[in-house]
């Protein structure tokens, strides 16, 4: 079989070649829509232009825009506070004078994330008030405090990272990593 019948023939099967416009949508849509507070660099699909295997492309184009998610340099920070109109009695004392979590957690918890628009605070994911998850500014045991500038709401992803320990472990781990390699092509 001449060479070039053969490279016709057979290059496509093991090279999955296309166009990768579709892939660059999907990817760039699904990140601000997910991850607003987050701006990804995307030089990278200039970086991977010369990778013949779109698989090896997009899976290359993907774990860099994961990295970015898991380094991005976050300053703990909540918004305003709540006004005084919405507080109740005991929660000034409750906020400060005790070190252990007041009975009324799970309604400042509520309050911080109605605040935060129903937004994680690091990276600006919609969550569900069910699946949030919180930090605080300035450690409790430095000082902080239970009061609503100091809580802070985070989704499932932005948590794993900030209490990392391995981060390849933890990238690996994370429910962005399975999202976006359902956009490679199989």
């Amino acid at each position: 079989m001449p060479l070039f019948i053969y490279r016709k023939k057979v290059f496509p099967f093991v090279y999955k070649t296309g166009s990768l416009e579709i892939f660059i949508k999907d990817l760039k849509i699904h990140m601000n829509d997910n991850h607003p507070k987050i701006n990804f660099d995307y030089s990278i699909i200039q970086k991977t232009k010369d990778e013949k295997d779109i698989r090896i492309r997009e899976t290359l184009i993907v774990e860099d825009i994961i990295n970015q998610f898991y380094y991005f340099e976050y300053q703990k920070n909540t918004q305003n506070g709540i006004s005084r109109d919405k507080l109740w009695k005991g929660y000034e004392e409750k906020s400060f004078s005790n070190p252990k979590t007041p009975n009324d957690w799970q309604e400042r918890r509520e309050l911080a994330w109605q605040r935060d628009k129903n937004k994680c605070n690091r990276c600006g994911t919609k969550i569900k008030l069910e699946d949030v998850f919180t930090t605080f500014a300035k450690d409790i045991s430095k000082g902080g405090g239970y009061n609503f500038e100091n809580i802070i709401i985070l989704c499932s992803d932005c948590n794993k990272i900030l209490n990392a320990k391995n981060p390849k472990n933890t990238i690996a781990s994370l429910n962005l990593n399975d999202d976006l390699m359902k956009l490679v092509r199989g």
